[in-house]
């Protein structure tokens, strides 16, 4: 399988300001024509699907059956984690014993989750259990010697995190001075030594053997419970595993795939869960990955970014409807508060650091003395995606500085943090996001290194941002079977992106805002003999580009709408370029500039497989049009011109006739004096001589 990546847009907001994307294939391999023929035929799928399961390396029967059909076999067995055993028979010891439990969690999503998981698995069992979330506000990530002072003050025994404790080695001593045993179960990063405790439950530990090492926190506690109880209510917990899985953005692949599948089914069947989908309005539409990533996760992380994280575990374990609506309720005013102080943060930003400001270095780093703490994550993930570069965000929290940072593709964040470790008060996270705790004093100077870090060791294209998609298709082949067989994919997320395709030489109509505020665009697409109509989230500041009579280059994702009984294809914007004649004629000299021996042929047909006819359309090709440009153009050679003064020609017509006289043998590219010449003497050639020439023609027939 080669490498491949795609992602949709659609819920992004569109900004003028942000770092402009390529637009990238980045899959490379071919189509085994037998081998698409037996997938479609076994699987009863269209070309379309077969094909997008071959990109995605799922060729064989068994992978293609638990892609297709994900199933409660398709998760792994507890015990192939580390210390699982030793963590299980400590439990049991515990219960069987009477002693009390303190289960210690942590305040964003997957947290809570895992808290309620295991709770709940705990409480069935008949444990003296209880739970312990840390304030974002006034303790922080992970565990603290305070709180364990209390929770041994409570009269716990023993102490089993969920979503932390695997860097905890100071406090893992506390806890045993304390008179308690503890039990990490955790999904972050070790240190080189783990704590000293009676397991450490983890999948990322480097002598782990477990098959999924990307199971989030909840995913973990899951397989805890499964192993303290294979006949406990698995439905529930599975959906509050499927919730922190598409919550911790990690890629929904194998055994993660199978939990979101599972856990989608069962939801509706969750009290606390449906009292919170209710008050965000799902209504009866289906349940997908993006109503968990979209609906749940955001409500569920406000709790502790805003005020409480206890509530949000009250709910979760909630079997009373009435309960559940009011702590719903709640949840849904704490989101609207987190939405009103992230703009205010934004703003703040926006006014003090103009754009081309954070976009010219390779981090932003920048600290707000009043910035939100349980914010600047969602405002360092936004901030990310316009610039695509790694933002670290800083507030105050009593004397010390707490950061939240975030970061790109293909940039290992934590890796490079590392780096810095010894100036951190603490630290921890993943490749993509982290926690930093530090003193104020030492900010300014790590902002600093840390741009000189990567200037000298992470190469500059990491910073270039792309807009990948999967496959140029024919528009003939979004049928509604087909596209609603796409759906046989998901769900969608992390490391199964939804499908994003590349229309080119697309003509747009009818475009007009949508939405309460006009924030979005709906258009009619037309390429040759198909229309359809499309919708672009966030592109409504662009109806009046997306009205000009241009070609353009559209990523999309197909849907299947269904209105007044009648089915439908739409599609859902990612990105819309508008084709720059005067920019791929650059592009496509600069080709030939700097090949000694150029096959005209060949280039033309790469040149119209990456963009299309469309930047052909609107030349003069009159033969008396082209005799003045030549005439034109050899006044301004001379006797020779350097290659980049051709190459900053700026009229689309100037650059196309440079190139046909090139092919024509009429001008010549010195490479060794660096000029373009002309050639005294040239053959006598027709225009219809030249490769580039037919194919113009050809566009505009």
């Amino acid at each position: 399988m080669r490498d491949w990546h795609c992602a949709v847009g659609a819920r992004q907001k569109r900004d003028a300001n942000a770092v402009k994307p390529l637009c990238v294939c980045n899959y490379e391999g071919g189509y085994d024509a037998a081998l698409l023929t037996h997938i479609c035929t076994l699987y009863d799928l269209p070309p379309l699907v077969g094909r997008a399961l071959i990109r995605r390396g799922v060729t064989d029967d068994g992978a293609i059956n638990a892609f297709l059909h994900p199933s409660f076999h398709d998760l792994c067995d507890p015990f192939a984690l580390p210390d699982m055993e030793a963590a299980v028979s400590r439990i049991r010891r515990a219960v069987a014993c009477g002693e009390r439990i303190c289960v210690y969690g942590d305040y964003d999503a997957d947290g809570v989750c895992a808290t309620a998981i295991l709770i709940d698995c705990l409480r069935r069992l008949g444990a003296d259990a209880f739970y312990r979330i840390p304030s974002r506000h006034g303790e922080g990530y992970g565990l603290h010697a305070e709180a364990l002072r209390e929770i041994a003050r409570d009269g716990a025994r023993l102490v089993i995190t969920v979503d932390n404790g695997i860097s905890a080695l100071d406090e893992a001593q506390t806890c045993r001075l304390l008179g308690m045993e503890l039990i990490v179960t955790d999904h972050h990063l070790p240190r080189e030594v783990l704590p000293a405790a009676c397991a450490v439950v983890a999948a990322t530990r480097g002598d782990s053997a477990y098959p999924n090492a990307a199971l989030c926190g909840a995913g973990v506690a899951l397989q805890l419970s499964r192993a303290l109880d294979p006949g406990g209510d698995h439905g529930n917990w599975l959906a509050l595993a499927a919730v922190a899985t598409v919550a911790d953005v990690v890629p929904l692949l194998g055994e993660n795939r199978a939990i979101v599948s599972l856990g989608l089914e069962t939801i509706s069947d969750h009290v606390g869960l449906s009292a919170l989908l209710s008050c965000a309005g799902q209504g009866d539409r289906p349940l997908t990955g993006e109503t968990l990533a979209f609906l749940l996760a955001p409500r569920l992380n406000a709790a502790g970014r805003m005020s409480d994280a206890d509530r949000a575990v009250t709910l979760l374990l909630s079997q009373d409807a009435a309960q559940a609506a009011e702590l719903a309720a709640w949840l849904d005013g704490q989101n609207r508060m987190r939405r009103t102080e992230e703009q205010r943060i934004l703003n703040d930003i926006e006014t003090r650091y103009p754009p081309d400001t954070l976009s010219d270095r390779r981090s932003i780093v920048l600290f707000g003395e009043d910035w939100h703490l349980g914010v600047i994550g969602i405002v360092a993930s936004r901030l990310t995606e316009r610039f695509h570069r790694p933002t670290l965000l800083f507030g105050k929290s009593g004397d010390l500085l707490t950061g939240s940072c975030r970061s790109i593709p293909n940039l290992d964040l934590h890796a490079c943090l590392t780096a810095f470790s010894d100036r951190f008060e603490r630290f921890g996270g993943h490749a993509r996001a982290a926690g930093i705790t530090m003193l104020p004093e030492r900010f300014d100077a790590f902002a600093a290194d840390l741009e000189s870090y990567l200037l000298r060791h992470v190469p500059a294209e990491t910073f270039e941002p792309v807009s990948p998609f999967e496959e140029d298709i024919d528009p003939a082949e979004l049928t509604v079977e087909a596209v609603s067989a796409l759906q046989r994919l998901a769900p969608f997320g992390e490391g199964n992106p939804e499908p994003v395709f590349r229309m080119i030489n697309a003509e747009l109509a009818d475009v007009r805002r949508i939405g309460g505020q006009g924030t979005h665009a709906s258009m009619t697409v037309r390429r040759e003999a198909s229309a359809f109509r499309a919708v672009g989230f966030g592109f409504g500041g662009r109806t009046a580009e997306l009205a000009a009579p241009v070609h353009w280059t559209l990523l999309y994702a197909p849907q299947r709408n269904e209105f007044g009984g009648c089915a439908r294809v739409e599609l859902r914007l990612a990105e819309a370029f508008p084709v720059d004649a005067a920019k791929v004629f650059r592009a496509f000299l600069s080709k030939v500039l700097y090949n000694t021996d150029v096959d005209y042929d060949k280039l033309c047909e790469v040149f119209v497989a990456s963009h299309g006819v469309s930047p052909f359309a609107a030349l003069h090709l009159e033969a008396d049009a082209l005799r003045r440009r030549y005439v034109r153009l050899r006044r301004m050679i001379g006797d020779g011109v350097p290659m980049r003064t051709a190459s900053e020609l700026v009229d689309a017509d100037d650059l196309f006739a440079c190139c046909l006289f090139l092919d024509l043998g009429f001008l010549l590219a010195d490479q060794q004096r660096g000029q373009i010449v002309p050639v005294p003497q040239p053959l006598q050639r027709q225009l219809t001589d030249s490769a580039l020439y037919r194919r113009a023609v050809r566009a505009q027939i």
